[in-house]
C-alpha cells in the first residue's frame, strides 16, 4: 500500500498553478497544515480526556503516525512544533502555574519522544508493508501501532516527569491510559489522516506514496446494497444500547458497555460491501462517536471497555478488508496456474487434472468420454513467415473459435506449442468425430487477420474414446496423438479416428 509514489489525477489544474511556487514553499504549506491539524486534533482529544494527560482517544497520535507514513522525515518539523506549542500551554489548560523553563523543557522532550516514537513506527510499517499482500500490511500496521503508542506514552510521560510537570507516582498512574488512548487514535484515525495529508500534498504537486490509490483498489467483495446509511445505522444500534444502559445503570456499570463490541457485525458488512475508503471514514466516525459519548458519560469502569471497543472495531474492519483482497489474490494466482496466458485455454497441468476427474466420473456412472487432440497445420511456416506476434494471434484466435464451437461442459487445454486437447464428457466416438469436424470447419472458414497480414488456418485432428474398463487417460491420449499424426500424413486439415485399444486378455480360469 505504500510502495512507489503517485500523483493525484484530480489535482492537475491546481498542481499546475502551485508548481510556480518553489518546492520548499509548497513543503512548508503542507507542514503548516499538518501542524495546525495536529493542534486542532489535540484540542479534540482534550474533550475525551477523563483524567489529566489520559484521554479515551488521542487523535494527534493517529495524525503523527499518518504524517510520517506519507511525508517521511519531512513531517518532523510540523509534529515537533505542534507538540512544543501545546505543551507550553499546559499551564492554562490545567490551571497550574508551571515554571516557564519546565514547560519549555517538557515541550522539547515531549516533541522528541512523541515524534521519534511515531517516526520509527511509520518507518517500520513502510519497510515491512512495502510490496506485501494486503493481509500482511494489515498485520504489520496492527503490530507496529501498539508498539509506537507505547513508545510515545513512555517518551511523552517521561518528558513531563523529567521536566517536573508531573510526579513519578502520577506518571505510573497515567502511563497505561496514555498508551491505550494513543493506540486507539493510531488504529482508528491513521488511514483517514493519511488520505487527507496525501490529498494536500498531491494538490501542491509533491510526491506522495499512493496510499489512497492503493486503498481505492481494495474493491468490495460484494455489491453495496442496501445503502451505506442503513449499514451505519445498524452499527449505531448496539452503540446506542450500550450508552443507554450505562446511563441507566450508572457510570460504574461494566457489562452493558460491552454491547459496543456488537457493532463489529455491521462494520464487517460495511468492509465487505463498501470497500476501503468508505470503511476508513466509518471507522473514524464510529471511534469519534464512542470517544465522545464516553467522555459525556464521565469516568468509570466502562471507559476501558470503550477504548478497547474502538481498537477492536478498527482492527476487525481492516481484516475485513484484507479477506476479499486475499481472496482476489488467490483467484489471480489460481488463474495463472490453471490458465494458459496466451490463449485462455486450460494449462496442460490443469487439463490433465480435469481429465482425471472426468475419467473417474465416467467410470462411476458408466458414461462415454472422448478426447480430441489437434495441431495447427504448418504453424512453423506461419510463425517464420509472418512473425511471432502473428503466430501468437493465430493461437489466440484458434482458442476463441474452438471455445465458441464447444459445449460448456467440454474442456479445452493447450498441451504445448500449437497443440490443443479437447475433453468431451458424455460423448461417444461418433459424437466426438462429428465435433472434430465442426471444429475443423470453424477454423478453415475464416482467415485469421492481424493488421494487414491475413492467413488461412487449418488444423489436423485425432479422436479417441476412452475404452471402458481399465484404460488410463494417458492411453487414450497416446492413441489420439497417433491418430493426429495419421491425419497430418494423409494431407492435413482432416480428422482421423484412433483405433480401439486391444481387449485385455481373459483372466486365467480359476482366478
Amino acid at each position: 500500500m505504500n510502495g512507489g509514489t503517485a500523483r493525484n489525477p484530480g489535482s492537475g489544474g491546481a498542481g499546475l498553478r502551485h508548481r510556480a511556487l518553489p518546492r520548499a514553499v509548497r513543503q512548508l504549506i503542507v507542514q503548516a497544515a499538518v501542524a495546525a491539524l495536529w493542534i486542532a486534533s489535540w484540542r479534540l482529544g482534550r474533550i475525551q480526556e477523563y483524567a489529566p494527560h489520559a484521554s479515551l482517544w488521542f487523535p494527534p497520535a493517529g495524525l503523527a503516525f499518518a504524517s510520517f507514513v506519507v511525508l517521511g522525515a519531512r513531517a518532523a518539523p510540523a509534529i515537533g512544533l505542534a507538540a512544543l506549542l501545546v505543551t507550553l500551554d499546559l499551564g492554562s489548560v490545567y490551571g497550574e502555574a508551571y515554571p516557564r523553563w519546565s514547560l519549555l523543557a517538557a515541550g522539547v522532550l515531549f516533541a522528541l519522544g512523541h515524534g521519534l516514537a511515531y517516526a520509527l513506527g511509520a518507518a517500520a510499517f513502510r519497510r515491512w508493508g512495502r510490496d506485501r499482500p494486503i493481509p500482511a500490511v494489515v498485520i504489520a500496521f496492527l503490530l507496529v501501532a501498539p508498539l509506537s503508542a507505547l513508545l510515545a506514552a513512555l517518551g511523552g510521560g517521561g518528558a513531563l516527569a523529567v521536566a517536573g510537570v508531573i510526579s513519578g507516582p502520577e506518571l505510573r498512574t497515567i502511563l497505561i491510559p496514555w498508551w491505550i488512548g494513543d493506540f486507539g487514535g493510531v488504529v482508528a484515525l491513521t488511514p483517514v489522516f493519511a488520505l487527507a495529508i496525501e490529498r494536500v500534498a498531491a494538490a501542491l504537486d509533491l510526491p506522495v506514496p499512493g496510499f489512497s490509490a492503493a486503498a481505492a483498489r481494495l474493491a468490495p467483495a460484494a455489491g453495496g446494497r442496501p445503502s451505506l446509511l442503513v449499514k451505519v445505522a445498524a452499527c449505531l444500534v448496539p452503540l446506542a444500547g450500550s450508552f443507554a444502559l450505562v446511563v441507566v445503570g450508572g457510570p460504574a456499570i461494566l457489562s452493558p458497555s460491552f454491547l459496543a463490541f456488537f457493532a463489529i457485525v455491521p462494520l464487517m458488512w460495511i468492509a465487505y460491501t463498501e470497500g476501503a475508503l468508505r470503511t476508513f471514514w466509518v471507522v473514524a466516525a464510529l471511534s469519534a462517536l464512542i470517544a465522545g459519548a464516553g467522555a459525556l458519560l464521565g469516568p468509570g469502569d466502562h471507559t476501558t471497555a470503550y477504548q478497547f471497543a474502538m481498537i477492536v472495531l478498527a482492527g476487525s474492519a481492516y481484516f475485513g478488508l484484507a479477506v476479499p483482497a486475499l481472496y482476489l489474490d488467490n483467484q489471480a494466482l489460481r488463474r495463472l496456474a490453471n490458465t494458459d496466458a496466451l490463449t485462455g485455454a486450460a494449462s496442460r497441468p490443469a487439463f490433465l487434472e480435469g481429465a482425471e476427474r472426468e475419467v473417474e466420473r465416467a467410470r462411476r456412472f458408466r458414461t462415454p468420454l472422448s478426447l480430441i487432440v489437434l495441431d495447427v497445420d504448418r504453424f512453423k511456416e506461419l510463425n517464420d513467415g509472418h512473425g511471432h506476434l502473428f503466430g501468437d494471434a493465430v493461437l489466440a484466435e484458434v482458442s476463441l473459435r474452438l471455445v465458441a464451437t464447444l459445449r460448456g461442459s467440454d474442456l479445452l487445454g493447450r498441451l504445448g506449442g500449437d497443440e490443443f486437447g479437447v475433453l468431451l464428457p458424455m460423448a461417444d466416438l461418433a459424437a466426438a468425430r462429428e465435433t472434430a469436424g465442426r471444429l475443423a470447419e470453424a477454423l478453415r472458414e475464416t482467415p485469421v487477420r492481424r493488421g494487414s497480414v491475413e492467413a488461412r488456418v487449418t488444423a489436423s485432428f485425432g479422436v479417441a474414446e476412452l475404452a471402458p474398463g481399465a484404460e488410463r487417460f494417458e492411453g487414450a491420449l497416446e492413441r489420439a496423438d497417433r491418430a493426429l499424426y495419421e491425419a497430418k500424413r494423409a494431407g492435413r486439415d482432416r480428422v482421423a479416428v484412433a483405433q480401439a485399444p486391444p481387449a485385455p486378455p481373459p483372466a486365467p480360469a480359476g482366478v
